[in-house]
């Protein structure tokens, strides 16, 4: 049988609870007990004293305790005594005849002798003792009992003081609290259990929540969700859970929706090559068109090729693999070879170049990247850049923060502002939000902000809508040396002059 949380949780507390109390339990036990027996014991201590000092009061006067009156005066008066402190006295003589008892009005205790061993224990000291012997002529049963000699003004031995408390009064008293204590832990076992109860349950009622959306999530409901609740370590886990799903599910349409734009990338130039080469071999495009034809199905295949670096390139990102070759070099000689290379297209497209004036600007990272991350946003920049448009290029150096700032900003048709924060997501395509273009598969500004941050800067997008959009990224600059002025000795300075004359 599977056992849940809220089991394990109940067993533990309540083994812990059994535990805690039965150890508890017997310390409280032991601890009452010996505080009852040396309250017991001390009460006894005290009326021994003040039987003594009753004892010595009696034999000081005239006619002693010889007689019955004045016997019947002293037992009334330690009868006094006894019953304040719950206790039987007994006097015996110096021999340990038992002479007076409070037990009773004539008691059978009376006559009888006590031990010669606790004659002999309380003739060694001069102060009251708790005595182990057992006084079987006189109690059978079980008691406490304390002694004490009585001695004269010469210290000499006049009688005995015996106080007798029965021991099972304070083994009753101890039974009883040890029931009040039992029924008090029971009634705490109780309460705790059904605390324990409620308390487990709503904690794992989050934990059953978030295992159904995980159980949902991995059957393929990407809208499963969980509740947060309180601000504790299960709604902490929840929100992360929540972020998890998001993020799967948004990868999750981010994957279907590039794998639709992939087949869809993959299907027109495939389509197009195949039409021309058909149309070459059963004859449908005659031979001096050819050459045409096969310039076409070389820009089909350029475009294959470059979807399929694209997709190389985002493998090598994803795994780490990609290796960079950081050092330095001048930025505007990259931006002039881009610009170069699309010669035709800007001069077919009558787009005007604003702002390219090439000079030296050093940055210090991987020429390879920036060459990619500048041609994948000045191609872009191209597709949406209406004819008769403009290409405007700013890069400028803040030495004091050490970083260069390159802007590209293409007229045209803008951005959206909902759709500025995706544009440099995976797979996006803000088609409706550009232009009417559909090429591209969306990973190259993916790649290109990559790479930026790869380099050690950042990358963003600005974009008034019908007016203008502008592309700004940042790159390090190599770091400053700093030049040591040496000092100039009166040997060197006497040389110069030399040479001077």
């Amino acid at each position: 049988m599977r056992k849940t949380i809220v089991t394990r949780f109940f067993s533990a507390t309540s083994m812990l609870l059994v535990t805690s109390i039965g150890v508890l339990g017997i310390l409280f036990m032991f601890f009452a007990n010996r505080y009852l027996q040396s309250d017991r014991l001390n009460t006894m201590n005290l009326c021994v004293i003040n039987a003594q000092a009753a004892f010595d009061d009696s034999i000081q006067e005239k006619d002693g305790i010889t007689s019955e009156e004045q016997r019947s005066k002293l037992r009334e008066n330690l009868r006094l005594i006894s019953n304040t402190t719950s206790t039987t006295v007994i006097l015996a003589d110096e021999k340990g005849k038992c002479i007076v008892c409070t037990e009773e009005a004539v008691c059978s205790h009376e006559g009888s002798f006590v031990p010669e061993t606790a004659m002999k224990q309380l003739s060694a000291s001069n102060r009251s003792l708790q005595l182990d012997e057992t006084f079987d002529d006189i109690y059978s049963g079980s008691y406490y009992t304390v002694g004490r000699a009585a001695r004269d003004a010469n210290d000499n031995i006049i009688g005995y003081v015996f106080a007798f408390s029965d021991a099972t009064s304070i083994t009753a008293f101890t039974q009883a609290l040890m029931s009040m204590f039992m029924v008090s832990a029971g009634i705490m076992l109780l309460i705790s259990s059904v605390v324990s109860i409620l308390v487990t349950g709503r904690l794992t009622t989050p934990l059953r929540n978030i295992s159904d959306a995980a159980r949902k999530f991995g059957q393929g409901d990407f809208s499963a969700r969980v509740e947060v609740e309180g601000d504790d370590e299960i709604a902490h886990l929840a929100s992360t859970f929540n972020q998890m799903a998001s993020f799967v599910e948004k990868n999750e349409k981010s994957r279907s929706n590039f794998v639709a734009n992939i087949a869809h990338e993959l299907r027109t130039p495939m389509t197009s090559i195949k039409g021309f080469v058909d149309g070459m071999i059963d004859g449908t495009i005659p031979g001096e068109m050819q050459g045409r034809y096969l310039n076409v199905i070389s820009d089909e295949v350029g475009r294959l090729a470059r979807l399929t670096n694209s997709m190389l390139d985002i493998s090598k990102l994803e795994s780490g693999e990609f290796q960079m070759n950081v050092e330095k070099y001048n930025i505007w000689d990259t931006i002039a070879t881009i610009a170069f290379a699309f010669e035709n297209r800007i001069e077919s497209s009558h787009i005007e170049l604003e702002g390219f004036k090439p000079h030296k600007v050093l940055v210090n990272a991987d020429k390879d990247i920036v060459h990619q991350v500048v041609y994948n946003i000045f191609d872009n920049a191209l597709k949406f850049t209406p004819e008769g448009g403009y290409i405007a290029f700013n890069v400028t150096e803040d030495k004091s923060a050490g970083m260069v700032t390159v802007k590209i900003r293409n007229s045209g048709q803008g951005i959206r502002k909902e759709a500025l924060p995706y544009i440099f997501e995976r797979f996006y395509k803000g088609d409706s939000s550009r232009s009417v273009h559909t090429r591209g598969a969306g990973i190259g500004l993916f790649i290109a902000k990559t790479l930026v941050q790869r380099s050690g800067g950042e990358i963003w997008v600005e974009s008034e809508e019908n007016k203008y959009t502008e592309f700004i990224f940042t790159l390090p600059s190599p770091p400053q040396r700093v030049q040591v002025q040496r000092p100039v000795t009166k040997q060197v300075k006497a040389r110069k002059n030399n040479k001077k004359q």
